[in-house]
């Protein structure tokens, strides 16, 4: 009796003490890099039902929990229903089926501009007189003030300066509300005083006379950017993928290539068309010549390092990794993109850092002054000399330099993923590819192939673009110096230290080559070399020449990437390797009736029905993920769950599709050597759900060198 005594008055007190009005504050603009409030809190309410499911708390999973929550399209439909304006709906809420990055792309609702090609000139979170320079470095925060259990009647809130937002552009030091309202107020960002000095004293004074305080309010503000290459653009992850012509029948090009089980070999199947993009409408990008997207892990740990501190914190983020980059051509030297953009889209201010190096394109956002106006340049030299792609000795770098004391701020943590282009991944991807022919099921499969030029594709692609391992290890003798050119051009720049470390992170390139059993593909069955690659039947992996790649990349490039970092004293993530050893290019997830046509991706064709009808095989390119007479074999999103997280060649011509120079031609005007093309431009590389993977792992190290705090789903759910 005496214990139920003692509980009840413990919940007494309990909820009294709960009931205490008390000041309540919040940022509003917690991931600066989007502009509209909404599509982070999107993130944030699918967090929180992520955090809910594992007790509360964030996980070692939490970036790839979220992202598989994020794309489910049921989850999706039922968010877009709450802002019609944001998220349109021509055919089905939002477009759910074609990704959660989808809608944020095309509305341009990010604070990087790709015709001006920088994220200087971006408006969000602004107030009054907007300065150049007020993304990387914001004149205040917006928060929201309330009062806990608020009494009914008029507070009168009171802070040490003016900060409550009166009118347009007007601030003033005191501000009557209701008690129930939220006050919006101004925090200065004064990142150059000591934190011990920073913020303002805020009270209110409630109506029965009762002054409630908060000391010294501010807003931690992290800045984080992001360079390097393709495996950290997000290449063959666009924000809004190619939706392919359903109806295009072209003579000639009515065929496509499937695995055969019986035979264990590719055959040719009548199709509509080899895939076409519906109006020949291209892939959109956060930047097109860049390949770079949203679902790049550099964003996608920017937004977690926000939204594990999301109610009195901000995260500015910084992205600049370009597809095709190398330590030289891209961070050091100039750089044109992957593919090429009409010189008509860009601005004249996007004209001229187009092609600026990535460590350009660091300056000029984080100086004060203007560089490309004023051209103040550095000199790099080189400690060992370099070689370019045509085989010229670089001796020294000329790069924009900011003088000390001209920064804006530091950077709170970089992250770099840098050296795969440098020893020539994509060449060694083509030899794997190219050296064999695909085995043919028949005769008839044979002379197809061939006749649409299969064996002249093949060897053109072997002569242009491949080379062995031989002369990968010779190029990955350069590496160390690549690394110590690169650690030379980051000196100037102001990155935060912790420990005695820069907050620089290394990512290691994760584990490609192996099946859902930890095998090298091919090794265990056929299949394995085939689906995934059957595009105009030209390619299939070659397990002899694969060995050596794998021997190369685990044995030689990984090691040259890890001493690259001890070198400079930088973090080095490889968590993901071994996340990645069972999720390699070739794993299938084998239902009891073997693998799917949406797992493996086969491209897509037709057959006669029993009446003489077509009739689509397993699935449809351009379905939608429908709600009602779903079937698993028909998911065939850009974004579904598969058990590879790597892009196969025949994901990139069903989502991607892009020239290196100019678009595809006219559906009508379409022949193999285009497919090829438009196929080949991001295999290879991370799925979404693998970018997430690769994010779980930065994030670990992002939150013991940021000191992140754990939050609560009520910290993490938006109000």
């Amino acid at each position: 009796m005496l214990r139920l005594v003692i509980t009840c008055l413990f919940l007494l007190i309990s909820n009294l003490a709960y009931a205490t009005p008390a000041i309540d504050w919040r940022v509003e603009h917690p991931f600066r890099y989007f502009t509209e409030t909404t599509d982070f809190d999107m993130q944030r309410e699918a967090m929180a039902e992520v955090m809910t499911t594992h007790g509360g708390a964030f996980t070692a999973t939490a970036v790839s929990d979220l992202e598989r929550l994020l794309n489910d399209p049921r989850w999706l439909r039922e968010w877009y229903k709450q802002d019609t304006g944001l998220y349109p709906n021509p055919n089905g809420s939002g477009r759910p089926e074609r990704g959660w990055a989808n809608p944020i792309n095309l509305r341009r609702s990010t604070c990087w501009d790709s015709r001006e090609q920088w994220h200087s000139s971006c408006t969000s979170d602004s107030f009054g007189t907007a300065l150049r320079t007020d993304y990387v470095r914001p004149q205040g925060h917006t928060v929201l003030f309330t009062v806990t259990d608020a009494p009914s009647g008029i507070c009168r809130w009171e802070a040490a300066r003016p900060i409550f937002i009166a009118g347009r552009g007007q601030l003033s030091a005191t501000a009557e509300q209701p008690c129930a309202a939220n006050v919006k107020a101004r925090i200065p960002f004064e990142p150059d005083i000591p934190e011990a000095a920073r913020g303002v004293d805020v009270s209110v004074n409630l109506p029965d006379g009762t002054k409630l305080s908060q000391p010294a309010i501010w807003v931690r503000d992290r800045l984080i950017a992001g360079i390097g290459d393709s495996f950290s653009s997000g290449e063959g992850n666009p924000d809004t993928p190619v939706e392919i012509d359903p109806l295009s029948k072209r003579k000639h090009l009515n065929l496509s290539f499937v695995y055969d089980p019986d035979t264990q070999a590719i055959k040719s199947v009548p199709a509509y068309s080899l895939p076409v993009r519906f109006q020949n409408v291209p892939a959109g990008w956060l930047d097109r010549k860049c390949h770079r997207s949203a679902y790049s892990y550099h964003l996608r740990t920017a937004l977690q390092v926000a939204l594990a501190d999301p109610k009195h914190s901000a995260v500015t983020f910084l992205g600049f990794a370009c597809s095709g980059a190398e330590v030289t051509e891209g961070l050091l030297f100039p750089y044109a993109g992957v593919e090429t953009v009409n010189s008509s889209y860009f601005s004249p201010g996007g004209r001229q850092r187009r092609d600026l190096p990535q460590i350009d394109r660091l300056m000029v956002e984080l100086c004060r002054d203007d560089l490309l106006r004023t051209q103040a340049t550095r000199t790099v030299n080189f400690d060992t000399p370099l070689t370019d792609e045509q085989g010229r000795t670089l001796r020294s770098a000329k790069l924009l330099d900011c003088k000390p004391g001209r920064f804006l701020r530091p950077i709170d943590m970089l992250i770099v993923s840098i050296g795969g282009n440098d020893v020539g991944f994509t060449p060694l991807i083509v030899d794997v590819l190219t050296k064999t022919r695909p085995p043919y099921a028949n005769l008839n499969t044979k002379i197809r192939a061939e006749a649409l030029g299969a064996s002249v594709i093949r060897t053109v692609a072997r002569v242009a673009k491949a080379h062995d391992v031989a002369t990968a290890r010779q190029r990955a003798l350069e590496l160390p110096a690549r690394f110590a050119a690169l650690r030379k051009a980051l000196a100037p720049l102001p990155i935060a230290t912790n420990g005695g470390m820069p907050n620089i992170v290394l990512t290691a390139f994760p584990k490609i080559e192996f099946d859902e059993n930890g095998r090298l593909c091919g090794e265990a069955t056929p299949r394995a070399r085939l689906e995934g690659f059957n595009a105009g039947g030209v390619l299939s992996i070659d397990v002899p020449t694969l060995r050596p790649v794998s021997d190369f990349a685990n044995n030689v490039l990984y090691p040259a990437t890890r001493d690259a970092a001890r070198a400079g004293n930088w973090h080095f993530v490889d968590a993901q390797r071994e996340v990645f050893a069972k999720h390699g290019i070739c794993a299938q997830k084998r239902q009891s009736g073997g693998v799917t046509a949406a797992e493996s991706l086969m491209l897509p064709y037709y057959y006669l029905d029993g009446s003489g009808r077509e009739t689509w095989f397993d699935f449809e390119p351009f379905s939608a993920y429908r709600d009602t007479d779903f079937k698993a074999s028909r998911d065939t999103r850009a974004y579904a769950p598969r058990e590879r997280w790597f892009r196969t060649i025949n994901d990139i011509c069903l989502f991607v599709q892009s020239k290196a120079s100019g678009t595809p031609p006219p559906p009508s005007q379409w022949a193999l050597l285009d497919l090829i093309e438009v196929c080949l431009g991001g295999p290879f590389h991370p799925t979404a759900e693998g970018h997430s993977h690769i994010a779980d792992a930065v994030f670990a190290t992002a939150s013991t060198m940021l000191n992140l705090p754990q939050p609560t789903v009520a910290d993490v759910r938006p109000h």
